[in-house]
């Protein structure tokens, strides 16, 4: 029986007319189907009724046979414990004599239970089939009795995806993941399954010989290939994958399928990535090199092993030796750039300005009675105050201006293109900038800071030492006229 209801459908078993139960809250009627068209027929629950059947092994072979959510109605406790000796986790029994006062939550209970189970059966991440619910199904293809038409297993695994994870972060990672795995459920409708099997791997069954699933799989392979995954608003990547084919009749087992499989795809990333293998090709390379096909697969897997074991480690020197630079280049405490990197930066400076006749204006700069500071309320809150006046410097001065840290509190930003009467105007702006803002100490008093500042320019006689020098006198004669002032 087909029940059309607004949450669920529901199919009645049954010989006799059952009154409709009176307490139930999900709105239906009762009405009877004959039980040969329950597997035709596309319901979310099943009812049993046990006195439809001759004896409860016939009742027990429907059960199995359908293989969808269940109520059982019995009439008898032995009937009962007879039926819960042979019952999944998430079905129901229901007595006749209970049926107004149990039949509703029987039934939203296992609604819920099902919604769970088939939950438990989907990748979290892509929310396709995942690798323990593909595993059942190809379990249950390769026991089947029945006569099967050919089945193909397409897997893939994404090429180089550790370096997306370690490139642009997990959470592009896993956005380009749940992409793919929305092209692969976009082109396999009607497909026996798509799953994520676990990290960049996917596997899809499809009907049909090996010849036809590589066809498939060769379109597969442009689609993913052509297709532009997003980093972000303004970057994107192309990506591809390899891809093994192999018939799923004809194994003893799910471990053997997954052999198969994975000498194919190692095959696959020999070739050189963003291939297509399937099983009789890899028998075939096996042939021509004239081994064992377990050598040759473990030759494969040496070397696309010692590939990535290669790739990572000049990963891992790249990122250690950036690493080390921006150690060399930084000041530790206010991170801004320091003395090492300012003379080498001001001497391409002075070298680029006199090859392309550009100006060039630096700013030196020295916090007024630092010493003061460090005296009155001590060495962590005379850090704070430095990391204070970086930050100010950095937000007032242009996107192509450099902030160093020269020493102490001492501070030196270089102009590139810039004429003199332009630095002063941004020196008079950040110590203007510096002078309102308002610092607080551990102790939790506040003050306020100061800067002396000498803006110079370029000469044509200058050289690093020299324009230095000049710029040190006039933040000395800024120091000698009060402080808190720019000298040009």
């Amino acid at each position: 029986m087909a029940e059309l209801i607004k949450a669920i459908r529901v199919a009645w078993c049954s010989l006799l007319d059952l009154p409709q139960p009176k307490n139930i809250s999900l709105n239906f009627e009762w009405i009877q189907i004959d039980t040969s068209v329950l597997s035709k027929q596309d319901f979310d629950i099943i009812v049993l009724d046990i006195k439809a059947f001759e004896n409860l092994e016939k009742a027990r072979y429907i059960y199995t046979t359908v293989s969808l959510p269940t109520i059982i109605l019995v009439e008898t406790v032995e009937q009962e414990s007879a039926v819960l000796c042979w019952l999944e986790p998430g079905d129901e029994t229901c007595k006749y004599d209970a049926i107004d006062q149990q039949i509703s939550m029987r039934l939203q209970r296992s609604i819920w239970h099902n919604q769970q189970k088939h939950l438990f059966n989907l990748d979290k991440l892509t929310g396709i089939a995942n690798f323990r619910k593909f595993n059942d199904y190809a379990h249950q293809i390769l026991t089947s009795q029945a006569d099967i038409e050919s089945v193909s297993l397409i897997y893939l695994d994404v090429d180089r995806f550790k370096f997306i994870n370690d490139s642009h972060g997990h959470i592009v990672g896993d956005q380009i993941l749940q992409e793919i795995g929305q092209i692969l459920q976009k082109y396999s409708l009607g497909g026996g399954i798509v799953a994520r099997t676990g990290g960049d791997k996917f596997a899809i069954c499809l009907s049909g010989s090996i010849e036809q699933g590589k066809a498939f799989a060769e379109f597969l392979r442009t689609q993913i290939h052509t297709y532009e995954f997003k980093l972000d608003t303004k970057s994107s990547v192309h990506l591809t994958a390899s891809f093994g084919v192999v018939s799923m009749l004809g194994h003893s087992s799910v471990e053997q399928l997954w052999q198969e499989i994975n000498q194919c795809i190692y095959a696959a990333k020999q070739r050189g990535r963003n291939q297509v293998v399937t099983s009789e090709e890899f028998d075939a390379i096996a042939d021509a090199s004239g081994q064992d096909k377990l050598i040759t697969d473990f030759e494969h897997r040496i070397r696309v092993t010692a590939e990535r074991m290669i790739n990572e480690m000049v990963l891992k020197a790249s990122r250690l030796a950036n690493k080390y630079k921006v150690e060399a280049e930084r000041d530790g405490l206010t991170e801004i750039f320091n003395r090492r990197y300012l003379d080498r930066l001001l001497a391409r400076e002075i070298e680029k300005s006199y090859k392309y006749q550009q100006r060039l204006t630096i700013l030196l700069l020295d916090l007024d009675y630092f010493g003061e500071v460090n005296r009155t309320y001590g060495f962590p809150t005379g850090d704070q105050a430095l990391k204070t006046a970086a930050q100010i410097f950095k937000s007032n001065v242009r996107a192509g201006d450099w902030v160093t840290r020269y020493g102490g509190e001492e501070f030196c930003i270089v102009m590139s293109n810039t004429d003199l009467n332009t630095g002063y105007q941004i020196a008079e702006r950040i110590r203007q900038a510096l002078s309102e803002e308002i610092v607080t100490a551990y102790n939790g008093k506040q003050f306020q800071l100061t800067t002396s500042i000498g803006v110079v320019e370029l000469m044509e006689e200058n050289n690093l030492v020299s324009l230095l020098q000049r710029a040190s006198d006039k933040v000395r004669e800024a120091k000698k006229n009060g402080r808190n002032q720019t000298c040009i």
